[in-house]
């Protein structure tokens, strides 16, 4: 958890857009709810995420929170993740997965059967990536920031 916080610090150096944490309590209350639409509850990496903030917002990449949140009168809104997993919950591509990002062309998911994030094509609902856990993802997100 500690290069978590660290990777986490570097892009909030880069005009990365934080969220205040997650309360334990909005982190249970997903969990009841994906566990009720037939999913598993989040991954321990993405809750540790979310414990130190809830959602970011960095250079295209979006990585969802426990709550929608809106910034500057309206013109920013961050979804959360239960609004992605409603907006394409009869999508037969991300079944059985939690749609834990998206970035301008692709959605990052986490496969629970698998128990591995998947980046995702948004077109062709195609898996091009396979990471072991969330660092893994954020890294090939922000690689050029965290090589400076």
């Amino acid at each position: 958890m500690r290069v978590l916080h660290q990777v986490l610090k570097k892009i909030y150096q880069d005009y990365a857009v934080f969220f205040p944490p997650a309360k334990i309590n909005e982190i249970q209350k997903v969990n009841i709810q994906l566990v009720q639409t037939g999913l598993a509850a989040l991954p321990q990496d993405y809750i540790d995420f979310l414990t130190m903030t809830n959602g970011i917002f960095y250079n295209g990449l979006e990585l969802f929170a426990t709550t929608s949140h809106e910034r500057e009168k309206g013109a920013f809104f961050h979804r959360s993740i239960m609004e992605m997993q409603k907006l394409f919950s009869q999508n037969p591509s991300v079944k059985n997965k939690i749609i834990l990002a998206q970035a301008p062309e692709e959605f990052v998911l986490y496969d629970f059967q698998k128990k591995e994030y998947q980046i995702m094509d948004r077109y062709s609902y195609t898996v091009f990536l396979k990471f072991p856990n969330l660092l893994d993802v954020i890294y090939y997100y922000t690689k050029p920031v965290l090589d400076k």
